[in-house]
C-alpha cells in the first residue's frame, strides 16, 4: 500500500465557526493519495456529515478532555 501524503489542519486555537469552515474546504479539496490529520480542542460533531455525504472515510486517532484528533481520507 502506498503511503498517503499527510495534511496537517490544527483548528485548534480557532473559534467556531471557523474549525468547521477550515475543515470542510481542506476536504473539499483532499486528493486520493493524501489524508487530513484534522485536530481540534473538541469533538468535531458537525464535521462528520460532511464526511460521510464526501464518501470519505475516517479514524478518530485521539479523544481527550481538550485534544482531539482524526485522520481523514478517501
Amino acid at each position: 500500500m502506498k503511503t498517503k501524503k499527510e495534511i496537517i489542519l490544527d483548528v485548534s486555537e480557532l473559534e467556531a465557526p471557523y474549525p468547521l469552515v477550515e475543515a470542510i474546504n481542506a476536504l473539499n479539496i483532499l486528493q486520493d493519495d493524501e489524508v487530513l490529520i484534522f485536530r481540534h480542542r473538541m469533538n468535531p460533531q458537525m464535521l462528520f456529515q460532511n464526511i460521510l455525504a464526501l464518501g470519505l472515510e475516517y479514524e478518530i486517532t485521539k479523544e481527550d478532555a481538550n485534544e482531539f484528533e482524526m485522520r481523514i481520507y478517501k
